[in-house]
């Protein structure tokens, strides 16, 4: 389910849905990381539910900290109480967490854009320091010495425990959260095409049964064999790939560890120590896969915006920035796809356009009538013309319609409808003046073989036929 924070027509309704699922998420993962992971005295040794506040903090465009904070404490404080029987240590553990959360919720949210934590290397590196370092250091001092105080632990080892698996927790695990909150794994899934999805499925149900087979079936440590897979899905499916698989190779190996199957089991003796290597396997993981992914996403990124740029470039290179028509170099290129191999094919008409007397119209109310008795003409020629033909502004009041399928009759037709919308529609030059416009309209059919450079002639010379008439005007040409 995707939580999509935005703004709720009941505020209350909202907040209140907000505070429920943030304390019910933190108390089932906090309850079930202490029971799988903690012997209920010490400190847990992965510990992500912090990712679910931080998360949800950093999905709202306005983090509503009162309402994430308070039922992540209230969440923590009955996990707490019910695995390990005490009062005094939940409410410790408890302030020591938020104060996680809160830390790094102000050290990320400056910097996180609304596309992700590793849209690029230098965010993915502040990330992981700040939600791997500075924040899990801070609160591991609160969390240490509630160790010490409640349950008699030592407290470098408690505090090197609380780093590992806080710093750990958050790292791996908000931005699978955040991702979710905010939609993008639906979103992804729905934008891809069916091949695209069948490949994503594929890819990450691959990591799942590697995972599985390197962790419950292989009976040699063989952690290497993840990383090809993980890498594949790296750089074919992007961040978001990523961070599926590593949560499903976290999720495979932790519960492997926790019951004591898999390579660390094999190569650490003890609960603590397989915890302790498992932790760091994660690290590895995480500091070889994050930066490449966010690489590749932002290679891919500059990429697209590489090819928007060209795209926008390659528009204003052939469009008439006034009217959005072709120029003239936009219309030479679809004179010639039209015009190529021509044999056998359906007849071509040209309609050449002039605005009559439009000189006066720049010496009677300025320039910028001009401007607008060429966008009035640019829409009435949108209205009348069909979706396949083309019109070019070819410079000053010259205007083109190339009419592909069309015969002279045809051709003779969308010019009356042309002129007839022009008398139609008058000119409003400003709130006090109006004007009629009129054009001379020249209109010619490609004979069999003959290139565009004549078919323009002959339209040309029905338009200046149509001009010494009198203007206002369509002539046909022979």
């Amino acid at each position: 389910m995707a939580f999509r924070f935005q703004p709720a027509v009941h505020p209350d309704a909202d907040t209140t849905r907000l505070w429920l699922v943030a304390a019910t998420l933190y108390f089932v993962a906090a309850a079930a990381t202490i029971h799988l992971t903690s012997d209920g005295r010490d400190i847990a040794t992965i510990w992500p539910a912090n990712a679910i506040l931080l998360a949800l903090l950093l999905a709202d465009e306005k983090p509503r900290w009162l309402t994430v904070l308070s039922a992540g404490f209230v969440g923590n404080v009955v996990a707490n109480y019910i695995t390990r029987g005490t009062v005094s240590a939940p409410l410790l553990y408890s302030v020591a967490n938020l104060v996680e959360v809160a830390i790094a919720a102000r050290l990320i949210g400056r910097s996180c854009p609304s596309g992700g934590l590793l849209l690029t290397t230098s965010g993915t590196m502040r990330f992981i320091v700040a939600a791997g370092l500075i924040a899990p250091c801070v609160s591991g001092v609160i969390g240490a010495t509630t160790a010490f105080l409640v349950s008699g632990e030592p407290i470098d080892r408690s505090f090197l425990v609380w780093l590992l698996s806080d710093g750990l927790g958050l790292v791996v695990f908000t931005p699978v959260f955040l991702a979710i909150f905010r939609g993008e794994f639906i979103d992804c899934f729905r934008s891809k095409t069916w091949a695209m999805r069948g490949e994503t499925l594929a890819l990450l149900g691959l990591t799942a049964m590697i995972s599985y087979a390197v962790f419950f079936v292989a009976e040699r440590p063989l952690l290497f064999v993840l990383f090809p897979p993980i890498m594949l899905v790296t750089f074919r499916l992007g961040r978001l790939g990523t961070k599926a698989a590593v949560v499903i190779v976290a999720l495979i190996g932790g519960v492997a560890t926790a019951d004591a199957h898999g390579p660390i089991a094999m190569l650490a003796v003890g609960p603590a120590a397989q915890a302790h290597l498992f932790q760091a396997f994660i690290g590895v993981l995480l500091l070889t896969l994050l930066p490449i992914a966010a690489e590749v996403t932002e290679r891919a990124r500059l990429t697209a915006a590489l090819a928007e740029h060209d795209k926008e470039m390659m528009e204003k290179a052939i469009t008439d920035p006034l009217t959005g028509l072709f120029n003239r170099a936009g219309f030479d290129q679809m004179v010639a796809r039209a015009f190529h191999r021509r044999d056998d094919a359906p007849p071509v008409s040209l309609i050449a356009i002039d605005l009559d007397h439009f000189k006066t119209i720049n010496d009677r109310w300025g320039h910028q009538a001009g401007d607008l008795a060429l966008g009035h003409l640019t829409r009435l020629l949108n209205a009348e013309v069909r979706a396949n033909d083309v019109i070019g502004r070819l410079g000053g009041d010259e205007f083109m319609v190339l009419l592909p399928g069309s015969d002279l009759a045809q051709a003779n037709l969308v010019a009356q409808r042309i002129a007839a919308a022009v008398r139609q529609w008058p000119l409003a030059i400003d709130e006090t003046n109006v004007t009629m416009l009129s054009l001379s309209i020249g209109v010619a059919t490609a004979a069999p073989g003959e290139a565009f450079a004549d078919l323009a002639r002959r339209a040309d010379a029905a338009l200046y036929a149509a001009k010494a008439a009198g203007r206002n005007a369509i002539r046909l040409a022979s």
